[in-house]
């Protein structure tokens, strides 16, 4: 879908100068932390600065705890709403396990604000009783290119009577990688963040905006890319890309089918143990749509991660 303006900040950013003539944002988290508001109120300072703007969001689990993930891409004129896995510039995650989840979308020079609040639903405990999750930590191996965030800890007072306002944090720390006015962010804010919440809203993203340290070191030790934008062919492309691999969780999954069901190449199917698997990788586009609706966060589709990326999605 085309983000739309949301009356009350038309004009506020169009004087401003940008030099991007394009960039892809991956937004992505759970159920509950403001996700879909997070990418509208990007999306209105990217409109107002006069680009095209198209937004889609998948969170038809999101009530249940599960994924949410949202791409919004912006340019002189876009025609298609999807992100292409390698092609983000950016990447805003709330969430842990979703942010190692969607650094398959990000471009070699790209940068993921990734906060470190977890959010473990109950399938995906090792041991339900004493609620020990087998996510893993985030810890001193944090994967080349983000920017690993308490959030909750920036934020403090600011979120203390509602934990999600820390959030936005992370919306500060996106406003210095691009080049859009501080007026731009906060005319979006008081438009779409309620009265009750704006306050303490605009309080979390002055502090990260603070973050800038930490977000230029991250920048500086990321080396720059063979090439930029979605339609820019890398140079190593005359080798074929790998393909898709998907990893089920066995123990997590419970036989719903709906993974075998909305697959639109047919690769998955559900064994003698009603359990899924990957009966035809040959066939996978690497579509995600697997993981994206499974209830129970338990497929990951793999593109061919960096490897520090791929040993923090298994945990080493």
């Amino acid at each position: 879908m085309s983000a739309g303006r949301h009356n009350g900040t038309a004009g506020a950013a169009e004087a401003a100068a940008a030099p991007l003539a394009s960039g892809n944002l991956v937004v992505a988290g759970v159920g509950g932390q403001g996700v879909i508001l997070a990418s509208n109120l990007v999306s209105q300072v990217l409109l107002d600065a006069g680009f095209d703007v198209k937004k889609s969001e998948v969170h038809g689990m999101s009530q249940r705890g599960g994924t949410v993930v949202s791409h919004v891409r912006f340019g002189p004129e876009i025609h298609s709403v999807m992100v292409e896995p390698g092609s983000a510039d950016w990447i805003v995650a709330f969430e842990w396990e979703e942010g190692l989840r969607a650094l398959t979308y990000l471009k070699g020079d790209g940068v993921a604000l990734v906060g470190t609040e977890r959010r473990v639903p109950p399938a995906a405990m090792l041991d339900h009783r004493k609620a020990v999750p087998v996510y893993p930590e985030p810890g001193a191996a944090v994967p080349p290119g983000v920017v690993a965030v308490d959030t909750l800890a920036v934020a403090g007072d600011a979120a203390a009577k509602a934990p999600v306002v820390a959030q936005t944090v992370l919306l500060g720390a996106l406003s210095l990688l691009l080049p859009f006015p501080v007026e731009a962010w906060e005319a979006a804010i008081a438009a779409w963040v309620p009265a009750k919440a704006r306050d303490d809203n605009m309080t979390a993203f002055t502090r990260g905006r603070g973050l800038a340290d930490q977000v230029q070191a991250v920048q500086a030790a990321t080396p720059p890319a063979a090439g930029s934008g979605q339609d820019t062919a890398p140079a190593a492309a005359a080798s074929p890309s790998p393909a898709p691999t998907v990893r089920i969780e066995r123990s997590w999954c419970k036989g719903c089918n709906i993974c075998v069901a909305v697959c639109p190449e047919r690769c998955l199917a559900l064994d003698r143990f009603d359990v899924a698997v990957f009966a035809h990788p040959e066939r996978c586009t690497g579509c995600r749509l697997c993981a994206w609706l499974c209830p129970d966060l338990a497929i990951d589709v793999l593109a061919a991660p960096a490897p520090a990326a791929a040993s923090a999605l298994q945990g080493g």
